[in-house]
C-alpha cells in the first residue's frame, strides 16, 4: 500500500515540477456543471497529497475501531472459555487424586464445551458409583454418545450391568489382536455375568497378553471358583500350565471349604515346615475338616514359638473344624490380648457361639 502511495506522490511531484523545465507556472481547471475549480499544479498536488494522507489515516482509524469492537464482543465468550478450561484442569487433578465427587461437582457448576460432555458424564457416573447411586450412574452412562460407549465397559461393570459391558466388548474382542485392557474388561465382565467357563476359555486363549500381577491373577481365580466351586477342578484343568500356578491358592481354598484337606495336606505341611505361617493361616481359615497329623505338627511348632499368633490362629481353625470349640475359644481369648485382626472374627464367632458365650460373639460381630 505504501509503495503505491509513494509512486503516486512521485508522479504528482514530477507533474508539479515539470513547469519549471519549460518556465511555466502550470494551470489546472476542473469544471462540473455550474461548479469550477481552478489553481496551479503545485496547489493541486499538495491538496491531493493531503487527501491521500487523510484517507490513509482514516483507514487506520476505522481498522483500529473495528478490531476494538470485535474484541469487545468476544470478551465475555473468552472469559467463559477460560473459566471452563480452569475448571476442567482442576477437575482432572481432583479425579487423578481420587476425589471423584469433588471433580463431578465442579464440572456440574461450570458448563463445559460440547466436545467434553461425554467425559463430564463419565466422571459423574464414576462419582455416583462411588456414592452407591447405581441408578444415577446408569442414567449418566446411557446419555454418553455411541461413539464413546466402547470405552465404558469398566464403568458398566461397576454399575452391575455385565450384559451391557459384554455387548460393548464383543466387537473389540472380535478384532485380530484385542488389547490387554479389552481382554481384562471382558474376562471381568464374564465373571460378573457368572460365566466362569467363558472367562477360563478367554484366559486360556489370551493369557500371554494379560499383564496381571500375581495378586490380580489370584483375585480373578478366587472370584471364578467362588462362582462355581463344584466346577473348580474342571475350570482349573482348562487353564494353560503357565497360568495354573496363579490359580493353585484359590483352588486349595475351595478344596478346604469342601472338606478335601487330604488333597492339600502336602502343601500345608510344606508351608509349616518353611515357616510360612501367615499363608498357612490364610488357608486353614477356610477349612471345614481337621487333620490329626497337621494338628500335631502345629502343636510341635507352638512349643518352639508359643506366642506366634499365626500358629495360634491356625490351630484354632483346626479345632473348630474338628468340633473342639472349647480349645478354639481359649485360643481366641489369648489372641484378644493382641491387636485384633479382622480375619480372625469369623472363626472366633463360630467358637464362641458354639460355647454359648454369645456376649463375646456379639462384641466381635459389632466391632
Amino acid at each position: 500500500m505504501m509503495a503505491k502511495i509513494i509512486t503516486f506522490a512521485l508522479i504528482f511531484i514530477a507533474l508539479a515540477a515539470s513547469h519549471l523545465l519549460i518556465d511555466e507556472k502550470g494551470y489546472v481547471l476542473i469544471s462540473f456543471n455550474q461548479t469550477t475549480i481552478e489553481g496551479s499544479i503545485v496547489s493541486f498536488t499538495i491538496l491531493l497529497l493531503l487527501v491521500i494522507t487523510a484517507l490513509v489515516l482514516l483507514g487506520k482509524v476505522v481498522r483500529w475501531s473495528w478490531h476494538r469492537l470485535v474484541n469487545t464482543k468476544g470478551h465475555f465468550s473468552r472469559k467463559r472459555k477460560l473459566k471452563a478450561q480452569q475448571a476442567w484442569n482442576e477437575s482432572l487433578w481432583l479425579f487423578i487424586n481420587g476425589e471423584v465427587e469433588q471433580a463431578a461437582t465442579l464440572l456440574t457448576k461450570t458448563p463445559q464445551p460440547d466436545e467434553r460432555q461425554d467425559y463430564v458424564r463419565a466422571i459423574a457416573a464414576k462419582a455416583a458409583l462411588k456414592q452407591g447411586d447405581v441408578v444415577k450412574a446408569n442414567t449418566e452412562l446411557e446419555a454418553i454418545s455411541d461413539d464413546n460407549q466402547g470405552q465404558l465397559a469398566a464403568l458398566w461393570l461397576e454399575a452391575n450391568n455385565s450384559e451391557q459391558a459384554l455387548a460393548l466388548l464383543d466387537d473389540k474382542m472380535s478384532a485380530a489382536k484385542p488389547t490387554s485392557a479389552v481382554l481384562s474388561g471382558y474376562i471381568l465382565a464374564c465373571l460378573q455375568a457368572k460365566q466362569p467357563e467363558l472367562a477360563a476359555a478367554q484366559i486360556a486363549k489370551w493369557h500371554k497378553k494379560l499383564n496381571w500381577s500375581d495378586t490380580q491373577w489370584q483375585s480373578v481365580f478366587e472370584r471364578m471358583f467362588v462362582i462355581a466351586p463344584e466346577q473348580a477342578d474342571t475350570l482349573f484343568n482348562m487353564l494353560p500350565k503357565a497360568v495354573k500356578a496363579h490359580a493353585i491358592p484359590a483352588l486349595n481354598k475351595v478344596k478346604l471349604q469342601q472338606g478335601r484337606i487330604a488333597e492339600v495336606l502336602g502343601e500345608l505341611k510344606k508351608l509349616l515346615k518353611q515357616g510360612q505361617y501367615h499363608q498357612l493361616a490364610d488357608y486353614l481359615q477356610h477349612s471345614t475338616q481337621s487333620n490329626n497329623e497337621l494338628k500335631l505338627a502345629l502343636q510341635q511348632q507352638l512349643k518352639k514359638h508359643p506366642d506366634d499368633k499365626e500358629l495360634l490362629f491356625s490351630l484354632a481353625c483346626l479345632c473348630n473344624a474338628e468340633g473342639d470349640y472349647e480349645l478354639a475359644a481359649k485360643i481366641f481369648d489369648s489372641l484378644s490380648a493382641n491387636p485384633w485382626e479382622a480375619r480372625w472374627s469369623k472363626q472366633a464367632q463360630l467358637a464362641y457361639e458354639k460355647m454359648h458365650t454369645y456376649e463375646k460373639a456379639y462384641l466381635i460381630a459389632k466391632s
